[in-house]
């Protein structure tokens, strides 16, 4: 057995970028110790960044899980618990090694298929899925030896988002046929939609996420029993053979599982082939399965939604990820991330919550500010991050990546009156978003498209060019909300933003559409429906006004 080299504590692996602007590369043990100096990550994907972060974060959580609320006051007074990372990395230094030895990080020593077949590396590069070039130009000899720190950065994202497939069937699994590990799903963190809070410094940051084990839905498991701590602890090295942990019985309850362990989930089992200087392959086969059911128990980083297919299948309340859409900002899932939840009609006819937040967003609306002596931020970065797959979600579509500063107040769940009107808005801005889309069909109509699917083309693109007008001015107006804002004259101030921007927008379809439309033409001539830009213009007016009535200024003196 080859002696271990590589080790991730000491190697500079992760990069980082400082206060200053500075980017540099750190070891595990480096990074633990200048939290307060680092601003971010500065990996090639956010989806990196993320990985890395879960591994930091459950380092924290298996050294200072807080108790309850004044534990975590404690803890963001003193900022993130630095020597007792410190203590807990040094006490397991001998699982951090890349290569070599019996426990190479979140890898198997002796992975090999039946015929020692190893994969190229755009197996675990996101970026060059199925071998196409796709997030970046990397091509050649750039795909023929990576770094060691760059082998690294992969192995963490591979065991976190690797899509759906078949993978190399691994000798020792007595799931393989024929030679194939077949598909389990993506790796955990790929079912996700995650939300992570950034503070001014990572410090800040490990702290706002590390939140008590039994925060919003979650429940805690204790870090003491077997399945507590992180997933190199475990005595013996790992080996080919995977279980499947996803929803134990008929009912859908999954396995209860730590934070730590969750953070650190081997979804896959991989061998890279490589050493300090440079990686060439990889031996990567299928891992442990998780099924994303009713998981909100567990995972403190995701949003959640109720699933009525699921509920019904295991006739009780199954609560599912709330996964982000590409293309779909950030400020319009914010209906169910913020305190204000909204009911819906559930599987056995009783009213549901129709979304959860995240444990570390409903941790923060519940806490109490005066518990902490140093300043609590009175605004929020939220950063939301996660990954869209094609068909089987065998291939990586794209990577998500947004983010929101919010008001605290918005997340006060004692004082829900100005979420509850941001949530209104969203809803607002949807629907008028909905009326140009039906706006722009009409006028693709009235020019002559016909058939199935007449004006689904137009009725997209207009949406897409509204929320791309309203996208940076719904993010100022979120901004300059604060505690002093009142619920009805901020939503005042952005329906009037809203009507300008719709009629603006309606004004440039109308002005680029075809001359036909002016004249148009009957859609529908036994039912005697007729379709110009006129009518098309009367009934989105009438839809808007209904939706948004023109204000009058109530002022004294104005008319």
């Amino acid at each position: 057995m080859k002696d271990p080299e590589y080790n991730l504590l000491d190697e500079p692996w992760i990069p980082i970028r400082l206060l200053d602007g500075t980017i540099t590369n750190v070891g595990l043990f480096e990074l633990v110790q200048q939290t307060s100096d680092i601003a971010d990550l500065a990996c090639e994907l956010p989806t990196q960044n993320i990985a890395i972060q879960r591994l930091i974060l459950a380092i924290a959580y298996r050294v200072a899980t807080p108790s309850n609320e004044q534990e975590w006051a404690r803890q963001w007074n003193e900022g993130a618990p630095t020597d007792r990372m410190l203590e807990y990395l040094e006490k397991w230094r001998d699982r951090f090694y890349l290569f070599g030895g019996r426990y190479p990080f979140m890898q198997v020593a002796d992975l090999r298929t039946e015929k020692d077949a190893v994969s190229g590396l755009e197996k675990i590069i996101a970026d060059v899925p199925n071998g196409e070039q796709f997030f970046t130009t990397r091509h050649g000899k750039a795909l023929a030896e990576i770094s060691a720190a760059e082998a690294a950065r992969w192995l963490l994202h591979v065991q976190a988002y690797d899509p759906s497939g078949i993978r190399s069937g691994a000798v020792g699994d007595s799931q393989v046929k024929g030679g194939k590990g077949y598909p389990i799903g993506p790796s955990w963190c790929g079912h996700l939609g995650i939300v992570w809070l950034k503070g001014e410094n990572l410090d800040e940051s490990l702290v706002l996420n590390l939140v008590p084990s039994d925060s919003g839905n979650l429940r805690g498991v204790s870090a003491s029993t077997q399945w507590g701590g992180c997933t190199w602890e475990d005595d013996e090295p790992e080996t080919s053979v995977r279980n499947d942990y996803s929803l134990l019985d008929s009912a859908g309850t999954p396995r209860p599982i730590s934070i730590p362990r969750l953070l650190t989930w081997h979804s896959r089992r991989v061998r890279l082939i490589g050493n300090v200087s440079g990686v060439t392959g990889v031996v990567l086969a299928q891992g442990d399965k998780l099924a994303p059911q009713q998981m909100q128990q567990y995972e403190p980083l995701s949003l959640w939604r109720y699933s009525m297919p699921q509920s019904k299948k295991f006739k009780q309340d199954v609560y599912m990820p709330r996964k982000f859409e590409a293309g779909r900002a950030l400020w319009r899932n914010l209906p169910g991330a913020l305190p204000e939840v909204t009911k819906i009609d559930g599987a056995d006819k009783q009213k549901k919550d129709e979304f959860f937040p995240s444990a570390t967003l409903s941790f923060h609306y519940a806490f109490e500010e005066s518990l902490v002596k140093t300043d609590y931020p009175k605004r929020m970065r939220i950063q939301a991050i996660g990954v869209t797959y094609g068909p089987q979600e065998s291939t990586f579509e794209d990577i998500y990546f947004d983010e929101l500063t919010l008001s605290v107040a918005l997340m006060r769940a004692d004082q829900p009156e100005l979420a509850a009107q941001v949530d209104r808005q969203v809803r607002n801005t949807e629907e008028v978003a909905k009326h140009l889309g039906v706006f722009a069909a009409n006028l693709a109509r009235a020019a002559g498209e016909s058939g199935d699917g007449a004006g689904d083309g137009a009725r997209e693109r207009a949406k897409q060019l509204f929320y791309a007008r309203v996208d940076d001015p719904f993010r100022h107006w979120l901004a300059d909300i604060d505690e002093e804002s009142k619920p009805s004259e901020i939503a005042r101030v952005w329906e009037r933003s809203l009507r300008a921007f719709a009629q603006e927008t309606a004004a440039g379809l109308a002005a680029s559409t075809p001359s036909a439309a002016i004249i148009g033409r009957y859609i529908d001539r036994d039912k005697r429906v007729f379709l110009n830009v006129g009518t098309a213009e009367n009934y989105f007016n009438s839809a808007l006004n209904k939706l948004l009535p023109i204000q009058k200024d109530t002022q004294e003196g104005t008319k």
